[in-house]
């Protein structure tokens, strides 16, 4: 008697008031709740994805490093438009749409453009370095005009 008595309290507990969840009634999150990195276990991770994530946290963790990436980038990007007007004078053209047509209308346009796009972002960068996000896009446009800069350095190198 008593196993039954059990038995019958154990599916009572397994019968609890409907036998489906509640579903929600939205299936978006529309504030995410979790901040920083995943710490799960990455050792089956690859070197380059493992290198990458090193980047990342010495990133996190040194403020004035990431502020130091963000300079260089804007750097790069003046860099960049230095040689793009280089370029344009010595009849080449601009391969970003935007500002080709930016630089037909005026080449102080296409510059104002271009600074204030990139210190805009680097600034977004900045404001979420304690996200995974803004530390990879700092990252992303560091390698970016990083090419950008090689591509032009080809060119000078190739066509004089």
């Amino acid at each position: 008697m008593e196993k039954t008595a059990e038995a019958a309290a154990a599916a009572e507990l397994e019968n609890r008031q409907g036998t489906e969840r509640r579903r929600r009634r939205f299936s978006f999150v529309l504030h995410e709740r979790r901040s920083g990195f995943d710490r799960r276990d990455r050792s089956e991770q690859g070197r380059v994805s493992v290198a990458f994530e090193r980047a990342l946290l010495g990133l996190r963790d040194r403020p004035r490093l990431l502020l130091g990436l963000l300079l260089v980038v804007n750097a790069l990007n003046l860099a960049d438009f230095f040689l793009t007007l280089n370029v344009l004078a010595s009849g080449g053209g601009e391969a970003n749409p935007i500002l080709k047509s930016l630089f037909e209308v005026d080449p102080l346009y296409a510059g104002l453009f271009k600074v204030v796009a990139v210190l805009l972002t680097s600034w977004l960068a900045w404001r979420c370095r304690r996200f995974r996000s803004g530390l990879e896009a700092a990252l992303i446009m560091l390698a970016v005009f990083s090419l950008v800069i090689c591509y032009h350095i080809y060119g000078l190198i190739v066509y004089g």
